[in-house]
């Protein structure tokens, strides 16, 4: 039989107890010290811990802002308007009552970052300067109760003072030259009416070293420290009064700080609320977007790209270059859009025929020329090559003659033979051998000139490099230069012109309701949650019985009962 290795743990030291929490971590807690950890304690003296304050700082998680603050996170209120916290919450983990999440989601979140110094901005008070854990700044106003990432402009300047002061302190200090000692904080004497002036300055200054010297620290407390009436996790070294409590917004404070920020931030109206019917102008509705107008935006879309009407639809999509246009949304939906498309290649296919039926008509070497790309190869000569494909219409084209027929046929066999990269460098000087009005950016592969498709150094490449080469030395080209147009013509693309333009103002107008639709739904959902969380503030702090309240509820007890005792 197999004997087990398992060596059972040494026995807990005197006053320690073993416990699992409900993430399944075993941890270990000390009665006496108040005192837990998931090291196991081992047969030593443990020495003894103080107890932890038994006042602790609330924090702003993204269920608890202030109504549409400008900062994710921050303190939820220093110095006076900070609330003292119930102990007995520190079981519900750190969501609460607010739908946040407990321990048994504390595997799946990320870095939580909280507060943990704050300074007192030179010449800006009573704004403060609040340092996080990941090192990120944002300012704090404890008499407003405001919290902003992005600094206003008054305060900026203090804390670019404080920013230079700190940097002196730090070059001093590694100087090695001695750092000013810092004040020690007198307990308050007593002081007579005529002093009054002098005790408010002090006062003043003891809060101002309050404010740079407290700093928050993480506590490690388990569930049944909770239950037994401990702080919660996070408290604070020192703890500061709570005379005034937290501003209470309502549904115009709201929306005005909602618009103030907007116009802050340049947005429009339909952005941060509901704009009012006789707001809107005349006719800001826009001009309408037929399904006529939808189809040559979208025709227009694929002319200005240059799709190449041979290209099937999915590889145009999984590419992706026209998708980022607003053009592409003028469809109704993926369906039309594939219908424009089929639509559209046929209509350009039968126009690339048409204009190759006529080019080939005017010179027959264009067509004797795709087939020698098609056919050649360095394997056969000459009379092979002829006796092989005699029956071929273009070996038949009497537009041709058979010593031209047999001059390209070795022309190309023998640049064949020449290296890629020498082919390559031979289509470039021809490309930039043709004038800018036969070939500039509007040009198509599928509508190239005839000096191009007549030369055989056209054909030294596969259509798989060479098209990708001749389409982006196009795009460096410049527009085609203009020409001398008839007064029809003019008065064509006049019309033609005015019609786009039509069509893209229609477009743009349905885009810009659209988004002002999108931007009154988001301003809808901010305050259906921010209604939401004061709903559950207001059930919370309904929850929320602690010892003052149970005093409370016995003293109109006992009142009643005497009242009654009275009246018998």
């Amino acid at each position: 039989m197999l004997k087990s290795t398992h060596k059972a743990p040494p026995p807990l030291p005197a006053g320690w107890t073993e416990h699992r929490a409900p993430t399944g971590h075993l941890y270990y807690y000390n009665s006496s010290t108040k005192q837990s950890t998931y090291t196991r304690p081992q047969n030593a003296v443990p020495e003894p811990v103080a107890p932890p304050p038994a006042i602790s700082q609330p924090t702003y998680t993204p269920e608890t802002l202030p109504p549409f603050s400008s900062t994710p996170y921050g303190p939820a209120g220093f110095g006076p308007g900070s609330a003292h916290s119930d102990p007995s919450q520190s079981t519900r983990g750190r969501g609460g009552f607010r739908g946040g999440r407990g321990y048994h989601d504390k595997g799946r979140r990320g870095p939580e970052d909280r507060p943990k110094k704050k300074h007192a901005i030179p010449n800006c008070g009573p704004w403060l300067l609040i340092q996080t854990k990941l090192g990120r700044r944002f300012v704090h106003n404890p008499e407003t109760n405001e919290s902003f990432w992005k600094f206003p402009e008054d305060v900026l300047k203090g804390v670019t003072e404080f920013d230079r002061l700190e940097r002196e302190k730090k070059e001093r200090r590694e100087r090695g030259e001695p750092e000013e000692p810092p004040k020690e904080q007198s307990p308050k004497p007593q002081t007579a009416p005529g002093d009054l002036n002098a005790t408010a300055e002090q006062g003043e200054e003891a809060r101002e070293r309050a404010y740079d010297d407290d700093e928050y620290e993480e506590v490690e407390v388990t569930d049944s420290e909770g239950e037994e009436g401990q702080p919660s996790k996070r408290t604070r070294t020192e703890s500061v009064g709570a005379e005034d409590q937290p501003l209470e917004f309502t549904e115009e404070d709201m929306e005005y700080q909602l618009a103030a920020m907007g116009e802050d931030y340049g947005l429009d109206p339909g952005e941060y609320g509901e704009v009012a019917e006789e707001d809107w102008e005349e006719g800001a509705e826009g001009l309408p977007l037929t399904e006529a107008d939808a189809e040559a935006l979208f025709r227009d879309l694929l002319d200005d790209y240059q799709i190449n009407p041979f290209t099937p639809w999915e590889n145009i999509i999984e590419e992706g270059r026209i998708i980022e246009d607003t053009r592409y949304t003028a469809p109704a939906n993926m369906k039309a859009r594939r219908e424009i498309f089929a639509n559209w290649t046929r209509d350009r296919i039968q126009l690339v025929r048409e204009q190759k039926a006529k080019q080939q008509k005017a010179d027959p070497r264009i067509k004797y020329l795709e087939f020698l790309q098609e056919h050649a190869t360095p394997k056969l000569y000459w009379p092979e090559f002829k006796r092989k494909y005699r029956k071929e219409p273009e070996m038949k084209d009497t537009q041709l003659g058979d010593k031209d027929r047999e001059k390209f046929y070795r022309d190309h066999i023998s640049r064949l033979k020449q290296p890629e990269s020498t082919r390559k460098a031979d289509l470039s000087t021809l490309l930039k051998s043709v004038p800018l009005d036969l070939l500039h950016r509007s040009s198509s592969l599928e509508a190239l000139p005839t000096a191009i498709i007549t030369d055989i150094r056209y054909i030294g490449l596969a259509p798989k490099v060479r098209d990708p080469l001749i389409e982006a030395y196009l795009s460096t080209l410049p527009p085609a230069p203009e020409v001398q147009r008839s007064a029809e013509e003019i008065e064509e693309l006049d019309r033609k012109r005015a019609e786009r333009e039509k069509r893209e103002k229609a477009l743009a107008d349905r885009e810009k309701r659209v988004e002002e639709e999108k931007r009154r739904q988001r301003g809808d959902l901010l305050r259906g949650k921010h209604l939401l969380r004061e709903g559950e503030a207001e059930v919370e702090e309904a929850m929320r019985v602690n010892k003052d309240g149970l005093r409370s509820y016995m003293e109109v007890d006992e009142t009643r009962n005497e009242e009654q005792k009275q009246s018998q």
